[in-house]
């Protein structure tokens, strides 16, 4: 442990104040502490544009990390995906997705068998509106808020499809196998024979499985901030993990580190070049963001590297997991990496990776930290949003707030003595320190994290739609407007020097938000 001790003792991330260099800001909190005067409203005409990048790609094709800007350039990583010719065959989660499998185990056996039953005995005479009705109908029915977030588009999907529908015990096996690669399309076929399917299903999978396999590489993008051209671009083969692949880089003494499909790297900021790579243990993409300035990862299990090699620090298996990025409290000569993983929110030693304590917790949400108060969201409906004082031998809970997310949890934000939370449609302002609740608003925002900058919280709506402005006001919820952005709706805004930096469907944009 000699290495991780004088890399500690020697190296620190300096952030400058206005720039935004990795995951949630420069204190990983989504506070923007020193920004330039802001809009006051978003205006009525819409956004100023400034720029847009040549193609860059989302979702199954590039993954959804979020931009950061350090030093005029703003820097994205990107699991880079294409389709390349072959004879090979690949029944991979994009046809799986595209076939209509959503996994309905937390629909229960009781409601998915209800819902099959109906399907099947539909009458292909109901169509159009009365379909509709129908399904809407059916839905109220048998689905509970919860399920019907999660579930409602699956329902109306596999009830206008009536009994061609692929059942979901074939959509099962399918997603079990969809890392499997055969040697021809006659052996798909030979396959697909064998699990004694009809062969109308077998129809459809074949017709969805593309001549082509999936390939990958791992890219870091670096644009000028001022005009969106690439400064360089710097690719090494990788693996086809999809959405999966949307781990937000940090950059910090010079260099950039990311977290791709095959390996967390670093790359010289200025040139792209190559500085080091450590490959990674894990098959499936990583949305996970890495805490400077020792590394520390969440691939399932914590990881710390060195950023001077990329040499393995500690490895501790039994925090992390899920898609939350860590953060750090420091206490004294001792920091803790705090982890909102698969079954708790974990502490972890900085300097060994031995666990210090666990708290009730879990879930997608980054931890939010101002002095020794902890705000988080859990994926646990009976904690929901929970409050921790921290201390190196454990934490205490000063209040929860239940709540049931739909599908992911979000980062909330510290300010000024209260809690913003934006989650599920609800825009919400608690007290710190005793909960209470000061105000909350129905809103229109899912997924993408908040960012606070110029006494204004600004986050994406309507699916990625809309740039939507609030007041960063304790006392009353004030809505400053929205604006149409047609960006991505999970990786979260960036702003730095006063301009709007999205992720969109193939590139990323800028606006201006000065007035």
């Amino acid at each position: 442990m000699k290495l991780a001790l004088a890399f500690l003792a020697t190296s620190t991330f300096a952030f400058a104040a206005a720039d935004f260099p990795q995951w949630r800001g420069p204190q990983r909190n989504g506070v923007l502490a020193d920004s330039p005067k802001l809009l006051d409203a978003m205006p009525k005409d819409g956004l100023k544009d400034l720029w847009e990048s040549e193609k860059i790609p989302a979702q199954d094709d590039g993954g959804l990390s979020s931009p950061i800007v350090a030093d005029g350039k703003v820097y994205l990583a990107v699991v880079w995906h294409r389709n390349e010719p072959s004879t090979t065959r690949q029944i991979n989660e994009i046809v799986v997705r595209q076939l209509g499998w959503q996994n309905p185990a937390s629909l229960g056996k009781e409601v998915i068998d209800r819902m099959e039953k109906t399907r099947e005995a539909l009458d292909p005479k109901l169509r159009g509106g009365k379909l509709e009705e129908f399904t809407q109908k059916w839905i109220d029915e048998n689905l509970d808020k919860k399920q019907q977030q999660l579930f409602a588009g699956m329902v109306k999907a596999r009830f206008a499809k009536g009994k061609l529908a692929i059942p979901f015990g074939v959509l099962e096996t399918l997603d079990k196998n969809s890392e499997k690669v055969f040697a021809s399309d006659a052996e798909m076929k030979a396959w697909l024979d064998a699990q004694g399917w009809s062969d109308t299903i077998k129809a459809q999978i074949v017709a969805a499985v593309p001549p082509t396999i999936r390939m990958a590489n791992d890219a870091v993008i670096c644009l000028d901030l001022a005009t969106g051209k690439t400064l360089w671009k710097t690719e090494l083969p990788g693996a086809a993990v999809g959405r999966g692949g949307s781990s937000t880089p940090v950059v910090g003494d010079g260099k950039i580190f990311a977290v791709a499909s095959t390996r967390v790297w670093a790359l010289d900021a200025a040139t792209g070049q190559l500085a080091w790579q450590t490959p990674l243990d894990k098959k499936r993409g990583i949305g996970s963001s890495p805490l400077p300035p020792v590394l520390v990862v969440n691939i399932d299990k914590l990881v710390a590297y060195d950023a001077a090699t990329g040499k393995e620090l500690w490895k501790q298996e039994k925090a992390g997991g899920g898609n939350s990025s860590p953060a750090s409290w420091r206490a004294g000569d001792k920091t803790l990496v705090l982890a909102n993983g698969r079954a708790g929110l974990d502490a972890v030693d900085l300097k060994t990776g031995a666990i210090l304590w666990t708290a009730p917790g879990g879930g997608d949400s980054t931890p939010a930290i101002s002095g020794d108060t902890l705000v988080v969201q859990t994926r646990k409906p009976e904690i929901g949003l929970i409050c921790y004082a921290l201390a190196t031998v454990g934490a205490t809970k000063r209040w929860n707030f239940p709540i049931d997310a739909r599908r992911t949890q979000a980062s909330p934000i510290i300010h000024g003595g209260v809690v913003y939370f934006i989650e599920d449609d609800d825009a919400y302002c608690f007290d710190l320190a005793t909960g209470s609740q000061r105000w909350t608003q129905p809103f229109p925002a899912q997924i993408s994290s908040p960012l606070l900058a110029d006494g204004k919280i600004f986050f994406l709506g309507n699916n990625g739609n809309s740039l939507v402005a609030i007041k960063a006001d304790p006392a009353a919820f004030t809505d400053l407007g929205r604006a149409t952005v047609r960006a991505q709706w999970v990786p979260s805004p960036c702003i730095a020097d006063g301009k709007l930096i999205l992720r969109m469907k193939d590139s990323v944009k800028a606006w201006s938000l000065v007035p």
